[in-house]
């Protein structure tokens, strides 16, 4: 099941191992399989600065967009990416065909 969150004219869409923004002036969208995803989150004032784009080493996002959060925008934000950081994280099992 997807999971999905509207932050201003962006909605995200995290399905399986995709994550997909939607902007509201936009025909296309960005998609990212969650293995190459970079988040980087900077305080602002009494909220927050996201980017979220492809990761390029350990600590570089690239492309993709820049969001503005409030604390409670922010709060939502990270429980919604927390389905995208374990869907990166999770560990196919083996496949029992192949197993002695």
């Amino acid at each position: 099941m997807a999971a999905e969150i509207q932050l201003g004219d962006y909605i995200l869409v995290q399905d399986g191992r995709t994550l997909e923004i939607f902007h509201r002036g936009l025909s296309e969208s960005s998609r990212y399989h969650v293995a190459f995803l970079g988040v980087d989150v900077q305080p602002h004032g009494d909220g927050f600065k996201v980017r979220l784009g492809a990761r390029q080493g350990d600590d570089q996002v690239i492309g993709g967009v820049r969001l503005k959060m409030n604390q409670e925008e922010f709060t939502r934000f990270r429980d919604f990416i927390a389905v995208a950081i374990a869907a990166r994280d999770r560990v196919s099992p083996p496949d029992e065909s192949t197993s002695p």
